[in-house]
């Protein structure tokens, strides 16, 4: 029987305590996804130099918007659904917002909607897979999150004291967890130690007094590049489906979860279209926040976990304003450690996943080639990383086919 389990005999106390677990899950499975994810939509605003208003709304509608939706799936569904931001999607925007302006990027969120559209309504999407490798995606995603875990590193050089007490706190609570002894989150002790150590050598907030602290969604005209949709569309559909998308569907369906993964395309294809002209980059569902919502409980009662993160997602959505602020007032360099924190577990994922697969040469061409951030035909490296890796494979690492 599960932790969270209780029989109709169990009475208020049992069902009390059922309602506290599924509450506690919530909490920790947002703790996670409103502090490193979070993070990172601060640090790619700042590389995309996007003012405090755009930021603003952007987490408004990647967080709010998708956890209202949330609710009303989880709701529907009876299955813990939460749809937040792709982080893949946030890292991937940045360069692009800062090259060609936020109305292309949202211009391209809107192209990416429309495709996955199409694919959930054809049912193509059961079919995608087969085209490009996972461990191919997953080096792509490691060229691409090396830099911000990179920034770790820089960071702790340029604030010591902050990213020293971080850092230990950090792999301190890893070798906890993964003896099944952490009391919290690594992710959430290294925030915790960082903040202690900023206000203990006196940093203050600077005064709010007068600012707004509820959301103020402002629509982005959207612009239709075709520099920037060639160079971002690809490697987003990529993430969205094959590794954010993806990942989401293998925790439910591990948990016993029937989870339709067109139904989960054509959830994505409705959210990306409607938070995109606020800013939102492509939602998807969430896996580590959804893996967090099945640890514990009864298998049928997990969706009430996903409708109290729901609900937690709506408040910070609407006090969007207020919780940019907090976040934006906040050194650089404990931002920076935070976001590199947060993609360390992804980081590690893609590395064994490429490195470890049948395909080793074709995921080095990938890694290699995104690292190197070339720009050819005005299209980024991240695409033309996926293509070198899939020539590679064809040509040389495909298993050939018994005679």
């Amino acid at each position: 029987m599960s932790v969270g389990d209780t029989s109709g005999n169990s009475g208020d106390h049992g069902l009390g305590r059922s309602w506290l677990l599924y509450l506690s899950l919530a909490f920790a499975s947002m703790s996670f996804s409103a502090t490193g994810p979070v993070a990172i939509i601060i640090a790619a605003s700042r590389e995309g130099g996007l003012s405090f208003a755009q930021t603003s709304s952007w987490l408004f509608a990647s967080i709010g918007i998708n956890g209202l939706a949330s609710i009303a799936i989880s709701w529907k569904t009876r299955q813990p659904l939460l749809f937040l931001w792709t982080i893949p999607g946030a890292v991937l925007a940045a360069p692009v917002i800062a090259q060609y302006g936020f109305g292309a990027a949202v211009g391209t969120y809107l192209v990416c909607a429309a495709v996955l559209l199409v694919l959930g309504v054809t049912n193509l999407v059961g079919l995608l897979d087969r085209w490009v490798p996972m461990p191919i995606v997953m080096a792509m995603i490691a060229g691409l999150f090396l830099k911000y875990v990179l920034a770790v590193v820089h960071s702790t050089v340029a604030a010591p004291l902050i990213g020293g007490c971080m850092l230990l706190c950090f792999f301190g609570l890893l070798w906890l967890e993964r003896r099944n002894a952490a009391p919290i989150p690594p992710l959430i002790g290294a925030m915790l130690a960082g903040a202690a150590v900023l206000f203990a050598t006196g940093f203050k907030l600077p005064s709010h007094s007068g600012g707004a602290w509820l959301a103020t969604p402002a629509l982005i005209v959207p612009r239709f590049d075709l520099h920037a949709i060639s160079q971002l569309l690809l490697p987003l559909l990529i993430t969205v489906l094959f590794v954010q998308n993806a990942q989401g569907i293998a925790v439910t369906r591990a948990s016993g979860y029937r989870t339709s993964l067109r139904l989960v395309t054509l959830v994505s294809a409705a959210l990306t279209a409607i938070t995109a002209p606020f800013g939102g980059c492509p939602s998807v569902l969430a896996g580590p926040s959804n893996a967090i919502l099945v640890s514990g409980g009864t298998h049928g009662r997990h969706y009430l976990g996903a409708l109290m993160a729901g609900v937690i997602c709506v408040a910070i959505g609407v006090c969007s304003t207020a919780y940019v602020f907090l976040l934006t007032s906040l050194p650089g360099a404990y931002i920076a450690i935070l976001a590199g924190l947060a993609m360390m577990g992804v980081l590690e994922k893609s590395f064994v996943s490429a490195f470890r697969s049948a395909l080793p040469l074709s995921a080095m061409i990938v890694f290699v080639v995104t690292l190197s951030d070339v720009t050819l035909l005005g299209v980024g490296a991240a695409f033309w990383g996926v293509v070198a890796g899939c020539l590679v494979y064809y040509a040389i690492e495909q298993p050939r086919q018994a005679d």
